[in-house]
């Protein structure tokens, strides 16, 4: 069953319940109303999701985006077959990384963070320029061997949380520890 909007909600509730500091900065995620949310096509915005890994040394796993040119934590578009976001966050995790699914455990079925970000166009792709709005979840790995899908990626690493492109997840995730 695929993702619906009353699952967002869901999840956008709790993590106000625990973050309620960022209502701001999610609102245009509160005002999705349909299943175009979820639609790589719309232009206006569309839901992403992606897992924030941590491996027993404490690192988060980045993968440095063929696109963009730039390190993020593995995640991206919705598919119809994903039927919850932290599900749709683990298969993007699995296929960037090549990390056997066994060896994630969702940390915690809230979201550690949601971004609001604009993405440029894209012309190979005949994308305009279009938001993400991406949730985020944590991912405990215990098995920290990489196998990057080159065709998804141009690399992987195990780094520092201090390297993830957001400073509020390295303080959440310190907060955790």
């Amino acid at each position: 069953m695929p993702i619906t909007i009353a699952h967002l909600k869901d999840q956008l509730a709790a993590y106000l319940d625990r973050w309620p500091d960022d209502a701001e900065s999610i609102a245009p995620l509160l005002a999705l109303t349909g299943p175009d949310a979820f639609d790589r096509a719309t232009m206006t915005g569309h839901v992403t999701a992606s897992a924030i890994l941590v491996n027993p040394a404490g690192e988060v796993l980045l993968i440095h985006h063929k696109t963009i040119g730039r390190w993020f934590q593995p995640g991206g578009h919705l598919e119809p077959a994903d039927d919850s976001l932290p599900a749709a966050a683990l298969r993007e995790a699995v296929e960037e990384t090549g990390i056997e699914p066994a060896a994630l455990t969702l940390a915690d079925p809230t979201p550690i963070h949601i971004d609001v970000h604009p993405i440029p166009a894209n012309p190979r792709k005949a994308e305009g320029a279009h938001w993400h709005y991406d949730i985020r979840y944590l991912f405990r790995c215990d098995d920290p061997e990489l196998r990057p899908h080159l065709e998804e990626v141009h690399a992987a690493e195990w780094r520092p949380a201090t390297d993830l492109d957001t400073p509020v997840i390295a303080a959440r995730l310190t907060a955790r520890t």
